[in-house]
């Protein structure tokens, strides 16, 4: 009893997160212009799969939903001593310049690919590349991949046309090749970022890497990602057709 009385006191206690300070963070760690972004993806492909379904009554979803879930789940799940935390390690020139380099547009992706197969075959760049993985394994969690996967993708497989057919090995595999393919993705994303970092920038950046509030932070963007996008997710279910997109059928 005396547990449980302790956790409500201390969940009380614990101020959640302001909206000015969701505000500032959104604006310096550049999530304001990704979710403007994922708002413009997301109504391009629910505009292309209307013009396409066979239902006569398809219902649209309010893109902008996705911002106001997206700073409700970060209000909701950082306290407002963990944003300040947060805010003061945005203050660290080598965390803005690394918002700044991941935030620039990839002009061509085959860029970007030829840059890390490049570096994977000099034998001198092999310490850069294992410290720009281990900035990117602190900094993108795995286990938050996961969460992405079984917000998002495993409902809308579930609900979708053929769901109920569905083999739970078919979803573990499922859930094992998208963790992978996002691990691989955010690591090259990374390398190519930071290509203009200097050795000791990137040790440097590493070090913040590590620091606990990056974890909260990261944990926290991804559980506000999924939070945003569950609904329109559940909402594109009785329009895909697992059929269509298994492999072999492109």
């Amino acid at each position: 009893m005396k547990k449980i009385l302790l956790s409500i006191l201390l969940s009380t206690l614990l101020f959640a997160a302001t909206p000015e300070q969701v505000d500032r963070y959104l604006s310096i760690s550049n999530a304001d212009e990704q979710l403007v972004e994922l708002e413009t993806q997301f109504s391009r492909m629910q505009t292309n799969l209307n013009s396409i379904s066979k239902e006569e009554d398809t219902q649209s979803y309010d893109m902008q939903l996705l911002s106001i879930r997206f700073k409700e789940y970060l209000q909701k799940h950082l306290s407002e001593d963990e944003m300040d935390e947060i805010l003061n390690l945005y203050k660290n020139v080598i965390l803005l310049q690394f918002v700044s380099a991941t935030a620039e547009e990839v002009s061509d992706p085959k860029e970007a690919e030829a840059y890390v197969k490049k570096l994977e075959t000099d034998p001198e760049s092999h310490m850069r590349i294992e410290l720009v993985k281990k900035i990117s394994h602190e900094m993108y969690d795995k286990e938050s991949m996961v969460l992405m996967f079984d917000n998002l993708m495993k409902p809308l497989l579930e609900n979708a046309q053929g769901g109920d057919k569905l083999d739970p090995e078919m979803l573990k595999k499922s859930r094992e090749a998208y963790v992978k393919r996002m691990i691989e993705e955010t690591e090259n994303e990374t390398l190519y970022a930071t290509r203009d970092f200097t050795f000791e920038e990137l040790e440097a950046l590493e070090k913040i890497a590590r620091e606990p509030v990056i974890d909260k932070e990261s944990k926290a963007v991804f559980g506000a990602t999924a939070y945003a996008l569950e609904e329109f997710f559940l909402s594109l279910a009785k329009r895909y057709d697992i059929k269509k997109h298994q492999p072999g059928n492109h």
